[in-house]
């Protein structure tokens, strides 16, 4: 069973690199930001659903059915893109696979600072967010005794970032995806700050407040995910394949520990969550200013 899903894992770690590089392929700048937001949508969206949904597949079937659909599913998707997709990148810009592929590939990623830096907040933010993710269980079911409502509350918060998500897109082009990206980055910061200095005797809020606070805080996450992806991606079209996988592996690196240190935090209170946001968004703004500086230095 184990073995099994490490092999499932493996596999699963394919779809996010394959999408980022293959829109990376068809285009560029703010229009490719657009079209990552809804990709990032579906990613962010579909493991909200997905608990509920094999909750559904237990209480009708039994557990060994969720494994009868991952499978059928999974046929249905490889036979689908092998039929309807075609291959997004030109014969002549193909590289040559080979056992430097991906240290030459490492090596040229991190000549480009804005796809490190880009990549640092996609980190620091997604480590911070995971960190409601693996706590909010433990929240809603032990320190507000809400056992019963709790997927639905897990599923509605869902929407308030699928929401910004699809906003984004169709803001995106209007903007610029480093405009929405900086100022969503700055409410990051200041809606957990602000939850920081309102509640910092570690007394949990009223519940109503609580979702507040988080529907606003993933509000802003919806603006991020799609077009910090998309602004790491922009200078390095080129190797947009090894690319994607760096800036995927590097971000899931950075953010596991980050989302498991403050995570033992979370016992009797959320305040270390919100200390969790503050603490994150605020270096994530700190890389943001430091590679404007950088920029401006370097233009003049």
């Amino acid at each position: 069973m184990l073995f099994g899903r490490i092999l499932q894992g493996i596999g699963l770690s394919s779809p996010r690199s394959l999408s980022t590089s293959m829109v990376r392929d068809e285009f560029s700048g703010d229009y490719m930001a657009k079209i990552l937001s809804f990709v990032v949508m579906f990613f962010i969206l579909v493991p909200v659903i997905a608990p509920m949904f094999g909750q559904f597949l237990m209480n009708l079937f039994n557990w060994q059915a969720i494994f009868y659909f991952n499978l059928i599913f999974g046929l249905i998707i490889m036979i689908w893109f092998w039929l309807r997709q075609p291959e997004t990148l030109p014969k002549e810009k193909r590289i040559k696979f080979s056992s430097h592929l991906f240290i030459n590939g490492a090596k040229e990623f991190f000549k480009y600072k804005e796809s490190v830096a880009f990549t640092l907040v996609s980190g620091f933010i997604t480590g911070s967010f995971m960190v409601y993710l693996s706590t909010s269980q433990q929240i809603f079911q032990e320190q507000y005794d809400l056992a019963e409502m709790f997927p639905y509350i897990f599923a509605s918060l869902a929407i308030s970032i699928g929401f910004a998500t699809f906003l984004n897109s169709q803001l995106v082009e209007r903007f610029g995806m480093m405009k929405i990206a900086y100022y969503s980055t700055l409410a990051y910061a200041f809606i957990s700050v602000l939850y920081v200095v309102l509640f910092s005797s570690g007394q949990n809020p009223s519940i109503y407040t609580l979702i507040s606070f988080l529907a606003l805080q993933f509000f802003a996450v919806g603006f991020l995910f799609g077009n910090l992806r998309a602004l790491a991606m922009q200078p390095i079209g080129h190797i947009a394949g090894i690319g994607a996988a760096i800036n995927g592996f590097l971000s899931t690196v950075l953010a596991v520990p980050i989302a498991h240190y403050i995570g033992t935090f979370v016992k009797t209170s959320v305040l270390p969550l919100f200390i969790g946001f503050s603490l994150f968004g605020i270096l994530s703004i700190l890389v943001f200013v430091l590679l404007r500086r950088k920029t401006r230095l370097a233009a003049a």
